[in-house]
């Protein structure tokens, strides 16, 4: 399986020279799978358009994706409107989610893309785009492919994956806040869930928003600092973990300072897990 980041900050993009190194687009990820006709794409944020430039230019249509969408935010999702495969014949695009209270994932899709928002509305799609609503811990197939689900620690309703194919295990869990220890708000059965769910992941791609210090000022909203993420990632026997999600007050400089953290404390834990902070185009072959 194959992986490529198009976008790895959060909650808006963050242009200039002080994220050269990292790229400042919003999340987007790809993943390959051998053997399966559809691209998997992990959420629609301004990374999306990255990854259209590049499949315009490598000019290989029709093409079958499949856009997974850990929930409606707008850095992952606000990318969508600059997919150029969506407005092509003969194209299959499928969106994967989950609702969000009484709204729909087509409603939801929809719904940002309103004339009030947008000059260009979700009738103008010339591919065949359908929708796929799944709850949390739900199991399903795509081809030979087995996809998981679960309901992340996020305002309103954010799913993760787990995809499994050959033996290799892919997590995508963004958007997650992991209370410490000493919060009221920490429950060992969630972080027993969750660790059970990225179990000897071969790559897990998870919310690292913030430096521990960081966090004490943003607690419940919705993002992990970094410590516990590290804990969690060494406690499930993780191969590969990617630091994701970072704030957009972080500059690369504030990112190297999160993986090189990261890096010591699995050292100190004497822990087997690769750690990396994924830069924006780069490709990673899990073997």
């Amino acid at each position: 399986m194959e992986v490529e980041f198009w976008g790895v900050r959060g909650t808006f993009p963050v242009p200039g020279k002080k994220s050269e190194h990292y790229g400042g687009n919003t999340n987007c990820v790809t993943l390959t799978i051998p053997n399966c006709k559809s691209l998997f794409i992990f959420d629609a944020g301004t990374g999306i358009k990255e990854l259209s430039n590049h499949l315009m230019h490598k000019n290989q249509f029709p093409i079958d994706c499949k856009i997974f969408i850990s929930h409606p935010h707008y850095d992952h999702i606000n990318g969508i409107p600059f997919f150029a495969p969506l407005y092509m014949v003969g194209n299959q695009i499928e969106f994967i989610g989950t609702h969000q209270n009484n709204s729909s994932l087509e409603k939801t899709i929809a719904d940002q893309m309103d004339s009030v928002y947008f000059p260009i509305t979700i009738e103008e799609f010339s591919a065949a785009v359908s929708f796929h609503e799944v709850k949390q811990d739900e199991t399903f197939f795509i081809d030979e492919v087995k996809i998981q689900t679960i309901l992340l620690n996020h305002p309103g309703r954010c799913i993760g994956y787990r995809v499994e194919y050959q033996n290799k295990i892919f997590c995508y869990i963004t958007d997650n806040e992991l209370y410490p220890e000493n919060s009221p708000c920490y429950l060992a059965e969630d972080v027993n869930k969750l660790i059970h769910f990225i179990e000897n992941a071969n790559m897990l791609i998870i919310d690292s928003t913030y430096l521990d210090e960081e966090y004490q000022r943003k607690t419940s909203w919705g993002h992990s600092p970094l410590t516990r993420v590290v804990d969690v990632a060494h406690q499930a026997n993780v191969k590969l973990l990617c630091l994701y999600h970072h704030d957009p007050d972080q500059f690369d400089k504030d990112i190297e300072m999160k993986w090189v953290r990261a890096l010591d404390q699995l050292k100190k834990l004497h822990s087997t897990v690769r750690c990396i902070a994924p830069r924006e185009g780069e490709r990673i072959v899990i073997v």
